[in-house]
């Protein structure tokens, strides 16, 4: 399944809207990637969203059944069922949806992370954490119950640009697609939409005023589009589901939608045989986010490791004199007694828990 693009996300979320006002019915979540809520629309009868972690959101015709429902689940039927939406809306141009529930224990917020590996983060009027699908800390970043709810944010909300915020933006030493990808958030298929329609290389490393006139024309063009749900078609197979028809798949067929959330969930059907297109530009953009997410693992394992060594050092100083005393004893009985006969001797002893004459070391617990 297509992960959203910022682009992505404002179409789908504009679709969703069709549910505010209408009631939870019902939460599933039947695996560890997706989560379901069943809505009661007035006027309009059930609706379903799907909410696919870390990778897309759309409206959906139909459910899984689970066999014992998550945690998670539980949470969110006691928390949400009956609850109506107020709001649904993206941040920005982030790749995070928040919707506004009014329950009966008050105003709820939950909100949908389609980056990285995705999460779906419930917080009070407040915005502090009450629970989330997965719970993690990274080096400038807590997703814990109790702690403040903060989230990425990029320098640019890529859909309310001017000409000079635009060219600010893609103002680095990077292939002109990367910086229209990863740094205004559009994903590798519209960076490259864009390059193709203001005929500038995507591979540039340095563009002239002109070119940048040009790009942002193509940019403008872009943004200003209807949307036209299509299927991009490989013979028989679904490789992409798309808000409107792009130059960058000329080659492939299309097949219209009546929806971009009825297009999203034919590609989600088509599942891992799809043969779905990445552009080598979002490949690239994965591979980062994926090397990130690992190094934000070790900074994490690394930080924890470093807590537990200032605990056992701060524990040490603590008890400095008594474990300075104990060294002191060891060192004298050393010179008359080998460590098989220390061994004998501190049997029973308090702290002293073994002597190890092999290695020469000594196990004092405190």
């Amino acid at each position: 399944m297509k992960t959203l693009s910022s682009l992505d996300t404002h179409f789908a979320v504009k679709e969703a809207q069709a549910l505010l006002g209408g009631r939870v019915d019902k939460a599933y979540h039947p695996n560890k990637e997706e989560v379901l809520l069943q809505f009661f629309v007035p006027g309009t009868g059930k609706r379903l969203l799907r909410i696919l972690v870390g990778k897309a959101l759309f409206l959906s015709e139909s459910k899984e059944e689970q066999e014992e429902p998550s945690g998670f689940c539980m949470f969110l039927r006691r928390h949400f069922e009956n609850a109506r939406l107020m709001s649904l809306e993206q941040q920005g141009s982030e790749r995070i949806v928040k919707l506004l529930f009014e329950t009966k224990e008050g105003e709820l917020h939950l909100f949908i992370e389609l980056f990285g590996q995705g999460n779906v983060v419930i917080t009070d009027e407040k915005g502090i954490i009450v629970n989330a699908l997965q719970q993690k800390t990274w080096a400038d970043r807590e997703i814990k119950k109790g702690k403040e709810y903060v989230f990425p944010k990029k320098g640019y909300d890529a859909f309310t640009l001017d000409e000079k915020t635009f060219a600010r933006a893609l103002d680095s030493d990077a292939d002109l697609v990367l910086r229209l990808a990863k740094d205004l958030g559009l994903g590798g298929v519209y960076a490259e939409e864009i390059c193709l329609i203001a005929d500038v290389d995507k591979k540039a490393k340095e563009v002239s005023a002109l070119e940048m006139k040009k790009l942002f024309a193509a940019y403008q063009k872009l943004m200003a589009k209807k949307l036209e749900p299509c299927l991009v078609m490989k013979g028989e197979h679904v490789i992409d589901a798309l808000p409107f028809p792009l130059v960058s798949y000329k080659d492939k067929e299309f097949k219209p939608c009546k929806t971009f959330s009825e297009a999203l969930e034919k590609l989600h059907q088509e599942g891992v045989g799809a043969e779905e297109f990445v552009s080598q530009h979002q490949a690239a953009i994965e591979r980062i986010e994926s090397i990130i997410a690992s190094q934000e693992k070790s900074i994490t394992a690394l930080l924890k490791e470093a807590e537990e060594e200032h605990k056992k050092g701060e524990l040490i100083y603590e008890q400095y004199t008594l474990i300075s005393d104990i060294l002191k004893q060891l060192n004298t009985a050393r010179k008359a007694l080998s460590f098989d006969e220390m061994k004998e001797r501190i049997k029973g002893h308090k702290m002293i828990k073994e002597v190890d004459g092999k290695e020469k070391k000594v196990t004092i617990e405190i």
